[in-house]
């Protein structure tokens, strides 16, 4: 954690504690706290406080030689996503997604568009092509435009052993 404090001298930046740095500062008064040394730089930069201790290293973030480490940890095969998601794994994000917004925790529940918007969702139907579903002679299912005619051997609808499948 880093700390922000008001001194009369001006502001002073530490990672110690109020009860440790008042042996220094006598008159030592906590402004704010802030978990990265940038966020507190940035804070009393904004607010135009004249510094006048800083005792922390000018960046503490990640050096890019950290970073490229980091990076070549991480690829291939150790990756946590290497090859992909299991088939279980699949069908518990699934079931989470599918219970996240059922009744009342759809962002829709009891309310209605309003009527210049169904108006617009109208006028965008209308001027999609209409299609349905066919199939043909070996049995697997095409979704078609409905004016076009059907080729010998086709039929309108779906197989049954298929629904919900698209």
């Amino acid at each position: 954690m880093m700390f922000v404090y008001w001194t009369p001298a001006g502001v002073v930046l530490s990672d110690l504690t109020l009860r440790v740095l008042q042996r220094e500062h006598p008159k030592l008064e906590l402004l704010r706290q802030f978990r990265t040394i940038q966020d507190a730089r940035s804070y009393c930069q904004k607010m135009r406080f004249h510094v006048v201790q800083d005792e922390q290293p000018e960046w503490t973030g990640i050096t890019p030689e950290g970073r490229e480490r980091m990076r070549e940890k991480k690829r291939g095969s150790n990756n946590p996503n290497h090859g992909g998601l299991s088939p279980e794994h699949r069908a518990a994000i699934s079931r989470n997604k599918r219970m996240a917004y059922r009744g009342e925790f759809n962002p829709m529940w009891n309310r209605r568009h309003k009527s210049s918007t169904r108006l617009k969702i109208g006028m965008a139907n209308m001027r999609r092509s209409r299609r349905r579903w066919a199939v043909d002679a070996e049995g697997q299912e095409h979704f078609i435009a409905a004016m076009t005619a059907l080729p010998p051997g086709w039929a309108w609808g779906r197989s049954r052993h298929s629904r919900g499948n698209f």
